[in-house]
């Protein structure tokens, strides 16, 4: 190819390179909005000010613009699981802040919840991949001793998944409960000191999990409630609470 050509092409490659962006964004508002079955196509272009035609040269079905959505978000996740900190406080804020304020993804992931049924989800294989990712991570933490041996570590990880999505899945009881909106920074800024501090107390425990919950329960906490009034001690009250 002559040089003069090249340079020809070029500006044409940042046109189209901008165009699937501008497609891109459009679809995730879209899935978002109505999830996989309810967005349309034409309504997808409109967003993106492009013709259905442009749409479908750039991506294809719909299917294939959804799933270009899910590759580029498993993407940055892979990223967020190799900078997770190495102590587990750390861990938990971190995938607060690089996860649990992700607005758009987070409906996204409410639609197909609703709408699959059971089935198998798009890019399913993929997805689970990057969980196994994930745990693997915590498996070295454990190893480093940023988490209590015994810890049964899948059933972590969804925890860790909760509290920090929790917020952006139900922010209308975020409102009711606290007062603000859980994209309010201040509220995020509480929620990460928060996370933070459970963190550093739960790995700091020294809690053995495959002792059964009732008897850690009647042993442990009966015991340190009944001596703690006994000795007329007082516990923290909840607005010590970070």
């Amino acid at each position: 190819m002559s040089r003069q050509r090249a340079n020809r092409l070029e500006p044409q490659s940042r046109d189209l390179n901008r165009t699937r962006e501008k497609i891109l964004a459009a679809a995730l508002a879209e899935f978002s909005a109505k999830g996989f079955a309810g967005a349309r196509v034409d309504a997808i272009a409109r967003r993106a000010r492009v013709n259905k035609r442009m749409l479908y040269y750039c991506f294809g079905a719909k299917q294939d613009l959804y799933r270009e959505i899910l590759r580029r978000k498993i993407a940055d996740r892979a990223g967020f699981i190799e900078s997770t900190p190495d102590d587990f406080a750390g861990a938990l804020a971190h995938i607060y802040l690089s996860g649990g304020t992700d607005i758009e993804f987070i409906r996204l992931m409410e639609w197909e919840a609703i709408e699959s049924g059971g089935r198998k989800c798009i890019a399913e294989d993929e997805r689970r991949a990057l969980f196994e990712k994930a745990v693997a991570r915590l498996r070295v933490l454990q190893r480093r001793g940023s988490i209590p041996r015994g810890v049964n570590l899948t059933h972590l990880f969804i925890s860790m998944l909760s509290l920090a999505l929790f917020p952006l899945v139900m922010p209308q009881l975020i409102r009711l409960i606290h007062g603000m909106e859980p994209t309010d920074k201040r509220f995020m800024r509480e929620r990460e000191n928060f996370l933070r501090w459970l963190g550093e107390r739960l790995a700091g425990s020294g809690v053995n999990p495959a002792v059964p919950v009732r008897s850690r329960s009647r042993l442990n906490t009966t015991g340190r409630v009944g001596a703690a009034v006994h000795r007329g001690r007082s516990f923290n009250k909840p607005s010590q609470i970070p």
